[in-house]
């Protein structure tokens, strides 16, 4: 008996076990899932309980979950601007286009009701809605890494189940609960891929009954990192707009691949092999979970034919297209600079700060003027990876999609909608560690604080907030006597290529 024993769960472990796999199937999108699926969900499957006022979500914020309403009333309130994209321009460079760089809202209708993408519902400024038991909510924020549209405030005591990425990534496979899947990818068609089509600037001047065919023929598609989206040489049967995620775009060369570029959200590929009938100039490759829009060759042809300008804007694209293409066959610098981007994770960088080391002196004026910005504590480390003669610093590196807000127990990290940078604040921060765990490059530093709110001494997380309401912009720049110092956004990849290879 003791031995049997040692290979089993307590009496207590078990039926707690058991309790909890119970609870889960009381929700009707798992309730069909086997016990082997369903424990493999568990992990990313919270239960969360809401007192009449709490936050569940918050304008601004950046979440990894989709919520299932269970219990309670929630309601959905918006600003007065949130008509308006307040989110970063896009990246000046050939051949892109963008939802706004994170789209928050997707515009307001002619009576002023505001269209908002990752709520099951329109919002009108001067008229309250509310989510009722069964709503899904968040799932747009949460697998295609869009900031958070309006805040979601418990009207009532409430019950949600926080199903984070990974979850409703796993979901999406099943078969049990293929009609789970299908009910998010329509809801998104029917509410906001036209809205996303449509600010393509590509896309921008087709009529209504255009979009529409695009809309309701596109498929949603998703693909694990590492997966190859398309092959160079294969037939050229798609157009696809990247709606979460980068890709990798690289020719066959000597070999081997060489990288020419990447693709970030709201950037397209295809309509060179489409519109000049041949196969796929390049190959293109996931580099992390990546949501696309399928426009069928078919579907895609029909929408242009008979609209002139659009088709002239497809030709620019396509001679903007080829002569990136020749560039990076021949200058392979340039290639090696992109994907040295693209393993590092600097593609991710909204203001990245890097060091010419042929003229760095080492002095450190540049730690100091840092030092002397934020009250004697530096914000980053200057030693750090080095690149042929660049030192990229451990400083943080203002994310596109900046993980670390996720799931700030105190709300302490935040980016205000519409700006670059990623702050921190002293007084809300508990010292939990939550933000440095999530940072994927380890730009946030632990230092010292002696908290006045908690009364106690902690490891206050601290990072590089690029001297916020400085006029002078970053200090680390400024006062670099050389001009060793520069800061440069990894979005922009010709300014990418200037300076790495100066």
């Amino acid at each position: 008996m003791d031995a049997e024993a040692g290979h089993h769960k307590p009496a207590h472990a078990a039926a707690e076990d058991a309790t909890e796999l119970s609870a889960l199937r009381a929700y009707p999108f798992l309730k069909n899932l086997s016990e082997t699926v369903l424990r493999k969900l568990r992990p990313n499957l919270v239960e969360r309980y809401y007192s009449a006022g709490d936050a569940v979500l918050r304008a601004g914020e950046y979440s990894d979950a989709a919520f299932y309403l269970k219990d309670g009333i929630l309601e959905v309130r918006v600003t007065a601007g949130a008509g308006r994209h307040a989110a970063p321009a896009a990246p000046n460079r050939a051949a892109t286009a963008s939802f706004g760089g994170g789209l928050q809202r997707s515009g307001v209708a002619a009576d002023g009701t505001i269209i908002v993408a990752d709520m099951p519902m329109d919002v009108s400024i001067n008229r309250m809605v509310l989510l009722e038991p069964g709503e899904l909510f968040g799932e747009l924020n949460a697998l295609a890494r869009y900031a958070v549209s309006s805040d979601v405030i418990a009207r009532t005591p409430a019950v949600c189940l926080a199903i984070r990425a990974p979850a409703l990534r796993m979901l999406f496979k099943q078969k049990e609960v293929a009609e789970f899947k299908k009910q998010v990818d329509e809801r998104y068609r029917v509410r906001t891929l036209g809205s996303h089509l449509r600010q393509v600037e590509l896309f921008a001047e087709l009529p209504g009954t255009a979009i529409e065919r695009l809309r309701r023929t596109a498929d949603i598609v998703s693909y694990e990192p590492g997966a190859v989206i398309v092959e160079q040489g294969a037939p050229a049967d798609a157009f696809y707009l990247v709606r979460g995620g980068n890709v990798k775009v690289s020719i066959d060369a000597g070999g081997g691949k060489l990288a020419v570029t990447y693709l970030r959200k709201g950037e397209y590929a295809g309509e060179t092999a489409l519109l000049m009938n041949e196969p796929w100039p390049f190959s293109m490759q996931a580099l992390e979970y990546v949501e696309l829009i399928k426009i069928p060759r078919a579907e895609f042809e029909a929408a242009i034919r008979d609209h002139p300008p659009v088709e002239r804007q497809l030709w620019e694209t396509v001679v903007a297209r080829l002569k990136e293409r020749g560039h990076a066959s021949r200058n392979p610098m340039v290639s090696q600079y992109l994907q040295m981007a693209m393993d590092t994770g600097l593609i991710h960088g909204e203001s990245v700060l890097l060091i010419d080391l042929s003229t760095c002196t080492r002095c450190d004026d540049c730690v100091r003027a840092c030092a002397d910005t934020h009250g004697g504590t530096p914000r980053f480390v200057r030693e750090g990876a080095k690149y042929q003669h660049w030192s990229i610093p451990v400083a943080c590196y203002q994310c596109s999609d900046p993980v670390c807000l996720v799931g700030c127990p105190t709300g302490a990290i935040t980016r205000a909608l519409g700006t670059l940078e990623v702050t921190i604040d002293p007084g809300t921060c508990i010292g939990c560690g939550n933000c440095v765990k999530r940072c994927p490059w380890g730009n946030i530093i632990e230092v010292p604080f002696s908290s006045p709110t908690l009364n106690k001494n902690i490891d206050l997380a601290t990072k590089c907030d690029l001297c916020v309401g400085r006029a002078a912009g970053p200090a680390c720049v400024q006062m670099c006597p050389h001009g060793s110092a520069t800061r440069i956004s990894f979005k922009d990849l010709a300014t990418v290529s200037q300076t790495l290879s100066s």
